[in-house]
C-alpha cells in the first residue's frame, strides 16, 4: 500500500471485517484510526402502492451513512425512464441524477443518484410511464448494501374542466370566475379573445386539494381595473379566492394592454394544455394564434364573463356615523372571514347619526355596487389615488361647511389633490378604509378630523359628499350623458360633548333596584362610570354603556340600607365629560322571594317505579336577585347552591333527578330550604299496585242487574221503591254511586218520577 503524490492512501475495505483499525508508522492517535461498519440501507415503501401515469409519489431512503450514492435499476424501464422518474423538477429532490456506465452488465439500464440524505423526503414522477408493475432495485454505489421496492403504475383518469355559475360583474369591481376541476388539480383559463373582446390573457389554475375521484374548485378573482392597465399590473390582477390555491399569469396577448376594460361580453375558455414556450408572460411579445394550437386542441369548456357599466350613485348613498373613539383603534382586527361589514357596524357600536360629539369617531359609509376594486382595508385616499392614478380628479370624499361668514367661502376638506380655493384643504391621509364588502355593496371610511384645523368648529353643520366626475372612464352612463357629476350627500352637526345626570338621581330608593340614569350626546357604546358614596355607609362604583337613544342606566344595590341616608353621586364618560349631584335615599320596595315549583314523576308512584324530581324557580321581581337553595329528599341533599336570576328570569335547578329507583312501598319526605328557612315540604307516597285486586272486578260485575227478585220486586213508581231496596241486598252495593240497582234502572226510575211530577202540575 502506497500513497499518491499528495500523500493520500486509498484502502480497499471489502476484505476487512467490521471493527476498529489504525495505521502503523506513527503513534496510535485519533488522526490515524478509523472504524469499519456495515452499511445498513433500505429504500422505504413508496408512499402509495399504486400511482397513476400522470402523478407523483413521495419516497425516502434510510441508512446509517450521512450522504451517499445509489445505483437504480428496474426491469422494463430504460435509463431515460428512470431519469424522468427521479430527476424531477421539484425542490424536494436535492440530489444529482446521472447515467451510470455498468461495464460488467451493459444490458442493464442504470442511473446513479448522488448526494442522498436520510433527512430528506423525495418525489418520484411517473408521468407518461407505461402502466405495469415495477420493482426498483437500489444498490449502494460503493458498498454491498441493497434494497428494493415495488409500485404499480395505473392509467390515470382523464381530467376535465368546466365553469361554474355565470359571471356578471360591474366594471371597477373584482369579478369571480369559478373553475371546476375533475380528476385533475390544474388547468388553463383564457379570459377574452382579441377577435371578440380585444383582450386576451391565459392563466394557470391550480387546486390545492387532491381531486382524484372527485371535483374541486378554484375561484379566480379578477380585478377589472388592474387587469387592463398594462402588463405589469396584469400580473397582479388575478388571484385565487382561497389562498391555498394558485392562479398564475402565463400569457398576455401583446396587443391586450388597453388602459381600461370596456363593458360587454368576454369569452372564457378552459383547456388542459398550452404551448410551454409561452408560459412566461414577459416573452409574449411575438404572440400569435398558432402558438396556442395546443390550448385550442385541448379545450374543455367555454363561457362568458359580462362586465357592466356602473349605475349612478343614489343621492342618499352616503351616511354619517359615529362611534366611541376607543373602538376605532382595533376596529379592523375584529372583521374576520365569517363576519360581514354590517356585523362589524353592529358589534362595534357604529351608529348612523346626524350629530357627532367632538372627540368621538366619525365614519362615513358609501353604498355602491361598483368601485370596490379601489378600496382595500387599511388604505388611505393617498393609497387609493396612487393606485387609481386619478390624482384625486375622478372620485373623492369631501366635507364642506354649510355656513360661512359674509364675503367668504365655506371651509372645505377633500380627498381630491386639486384644491379649489384657500379655504380648501386636502385630507388624503385623514380618510382610511375601515372595511369594504363588495357582496354587501358597502364601503366604510374612518375620517380622522383631529387635524382639520380651527375651521372645523363645534356648533356648525357640515355636508359629507362622495363625488364621481361625469367625464371619468368609469362614470355612469347617466352622468356622462347629462354631463353632471354623481353626488351622494349626508349632513351632520359637530357638537360639544354633553353629559348630564337626571334630577331623579337626587332620590334613590333603598332597594336592590336603585338605578342611576342620565343622558348624553356622545356616541352610543361609550362607557359611563359612576361613584355613589355615603360616608360611613357605602361606596359603590359601577359602569354601563350609552344606549342608542343617548341615555344610560347604572344599577346599584342599596337594599341593605335605610331611607334618609345622604350621598354624593359622580359620573363621567370615557371622553372626559362628567356631572355630579347630592341626594338622599328614599324607601324602596322590598324584593319578593322566588317562586318555586317541586314536582315528581310519576305524581302517584307505585312499587317498582323509578321516581324523578324537578325543581323550577322564577324571579317575579323587576330586578336581579339571589337566594341560597337546598333541596333534601328522604334525608339526602340533592341540591345546595346559590340561585342568581335576572329580572323576570327562570331556571330549572333540579332537572329530572332520580329520587327513587325501583321504589319500595312507603312515605318519603322532601324539603325545600331557602336562605336557611323551609320554603316548602311534602311527602311522596309509594303505594302497592292495585290494578289486579278484587275490588276492581266487583264494581263492574253487573250482579245488581242480573234479574234477581230484589232488584225489581217493588213497583218502580211507588214512593218507597228506593228505600226498601237501598240496603237490603248485600250484592247491590256499587262504587258507581247507584246503590241497589244498575244505571239503566236508575234512569227509568228518574224518568218515572219526572212524569209523575208533570201529571201533578197538570
Amino acid at each position: 500500500m502506497s500513497s499518491d503524490d499528495d500523500g493520500n492512501v486509498e484502502i480497499d475495505t471489502s476484505p476487512l471485517e467490521a471493527g476498529n483499525y489504525f495505521l502503523e508508522g506513527g503513534d496510535a492517535t485519533p488522526s490515524n484510526q478509523f472504524e469499519i461498519v456495515v452499511q445498513s440501507f433500505s429504500a422505504t415503501d413508496f408512499e402509495d402502492d399504486t400511482v397513476d401515469d400522470d402523478e407523483t409519489v413521495d419516497f425516502e431512503f434510510n441508512s446509517n451513512r450521512g450522504t451517499y450514492a445509489v445505483n437504480v435499476t428496474a426491469d422494463g424501464l430504460e435509463d431515460e425512464d428512470l431519469d424522468s422518474i427521479f430527476n424531477t423538477s421539484t425542490d424536494n429532490n436535492d440530489f444529482d441524477v446521472t447515467d451510470y456506465d455498468n461495464s460488467n452488465d451493459s444490458d442493464d439500464e442504470v442511473i446513479k443518484i448522488s448526494g442522498i440524505s436520510d433527512a430528506d423526503d423525495y418525489t418520484a414522477n411517473f408521468t407518461d410511464i407505461d402502466t405495469g408493475e415495477y420493482t426498483f432495485d437500489f444498490e449502494s454505489n460503493d458498498t454491498s448494501a441493497t434494497s428494493n421496492d415495488t409500485i404499480t403504475v395505473t392509467e390515470g383518469e382523464d381530467g376535465s374542466l368546466s365553469f361554474g355559475d355565470e359571471v356578471i360583474e360591474t366594471r371597477t369591481n373584482t369579478a369571480e370566475i369559478p373553475v371546476e376541476l375533475e380528476e385533475t388539480d390544474q388547468g388553463y383559463l383564457r379570459v377574452g379573445t382579441m377577435e371578440d373582446a380585444g383582450y386576451e390573457v391565459y392563466l394557470l389554475v391550480e387546486d390545492d386539494d387532491n381531486n382524484e375521484g372527485e371535483t374541486g374548485e378554484v375561484v379566480v378573482e379578477m380585478d377589472t381595473i388592474a387587469a387592463a392597465n398594462n402588463t405589469s399590473s396584469v400580473e397582479d390582477a388575478f388571484s385565487p379566492a382561497d389562498s391555498d390555491d394558485s392562479v398564475s399569469l402565463e400569457v398576455v396577448h401583446n396587443e391586450s394592454a388597453n388602459e381600461h376594460l370596456g363593458s360587454g361580453d368576454y369569452p372564457l375558455s378552459l383547456s388542459t394544455d398550452i404551448n410551454e414556450t409561452l408560459t412566461d408572460a414577459n416573452d409574449a411579445t411575438d404572440f400569435s394564434e398558432d402558438d396556442l394550437e395546443a390550448f385550442d386542441d385541448s379545450e374543455e369548456d367555454t363561457s362568458y364573463m359580462t362586465l357592466e357599466n356602473r349605475q349612478t350613485l343614489a343621492e342618499d348613498a352616503v351616511t354619517a356615523h359615529t362611534a366611541p373613539q376607543g373602538n376605532l383603534n382595533d376596529i379592523t382586527d375584529e372583521l374576520d372571514d365569517d363576519e360581514t361589514l354590517n356585523d362589524l357596524i353592529e358589534e362595534e357600536n357604529i351608529t348612523a347619526t346626524d350629530t357627532v360629539a367632538d372627540g368621538d369617531g366619525m365614519l362615513v359609509s358609501l353604498e355602491t355596487e361598483g368601485l370596490h376594486s379601489y378600496f382595500e382595508e387599511g388604505d388611505t385616499f393617498e393609497d387609493i389615488n396612487s393606485a387609481a392614478n386619478s390624482n384625486g380628479q375622478d372620485f373623492n370624499l369631501t366635507i364642506e361647511g354649510e355656513d360661512s361668514g359674509p364675503n367668504a367661502d365655506p371651509p372645505v376638506w377633500t380627498t381630491s389633490d386639486t384644491v379649489g380655493s384657500d379655504e380648501t384643504a386636502t385630507i388624503n391621509d385623514s380618510v382610511e378604509v375601515v372595511a369594504a364588502n363588495q357582496s354587501e355593496g358597502t364601503v366604510l371610511f374612518n375620517v380622522d378630523y383631529s387635524g382639520f384645523g380651527s375651521e372645523f368648529e363645534t356648533g356648525d353643520s357640515y355636508d359629507t359628499t362622495f363625488n364621481v366626475n361625469y367625464d371619468w372612464e368609469y362614470a355612469s352612463e347617466e352622468a356622462e350623458d347629462n354631463e353632471e357629476n354623481e353626488e351622494a350627500v349626508d349632513s351632520f352637526d359637530l357638537e360639544q360633548r354633553e353629559f348630564e345626570l337626571d334630577d331623579s338621581n337626587e332620590e334613590l330608593p333603598a332597594s336592590a333596584t336603585a338605578t342611576v340614569t342620565g343622558e348624553t350626546n356622545v356616541a352610543p357604546g361609550t362607557e359611563v362610570s359612576d361613584r355613589l358614596r355615603s360616608a360611613g355607609n357605602f361606596t359603590q362604583s359601577n359602569d354601563a354603556y350609552v344606549a342608542d337613544d343617548g341615555t344610560f342606566e347604572i344599577g346599584h344595590d342599596l337594599s341593605e340600607y335605610e331611607a334618609g341616608i345622604d350621598y354624593t353621586l359622580e359620573a363621567d364618560e370615557e371622553g372626559g365629560t362628567e356631572d355630579d349631584l347630592e341626594g338622599t335615599t328614599i324607601p324602596g320596595d322590598a324584593l319578593q322571594s322566588f317562586d318555586y315549583d317541586v314536582s315528581t314523576d310519576p305524581a302517584e308512584p307505585t312499587v317498582g317505579d323509578t321516581v324523578t324530581g324537578t325543581v323550577s324557580v322564577d324571579n317575579p321581581n323587576d330586578a336581579q336577585k339571589s337566594e341560597d337553595v337546598e333541596f333534601v329528599f328522604d334525608g339526602e341533599t340533592l341540591y345546595n347552591d346559590t340561585v342568581d336570576l335576572d329580572s323576570g328570569a327562570s331556571d330549572t335547578i333540579v332537572d329530572g333527578a332520580t329520587l327513587l329507583e325501583t321504589a319500595e312501598k312507603g312515605d318519603y319526605e322532601w324539603e325545600l330550604i331557602v336562605d336557611g328557612e323551609t320554603e316548602d315540604s311534602g311527602t311522596v307516597t309509594v303505594a302497592e299496585d292495585d290494578s289486579g285486586s278484587d275490588d276492581s272486578g266487583s264494581d263492574d260485575s253487573g250482579s245488581d242487574d242480573s234479574g234477581s227478585d230484589d232488584s225489581g220486586s217493588d213497583d218502580s213508581g211507588s214512593d218507597d221503591s228506593g228505600s226498601d231496596d237501598s240496603g237490603s241486598d248485600d250484592s247491590g252495593s256499587s262504587d258507581d254511586g247507584t246503590p241497589g240497582f244498575g244505571v239503566g234502572v236508575a234512569l227509568v226510575a228518574l224518568l218515572g218520577a219526572a212524569m209523575l211530577a208533570l201529571r201533578r202540575q197538570n
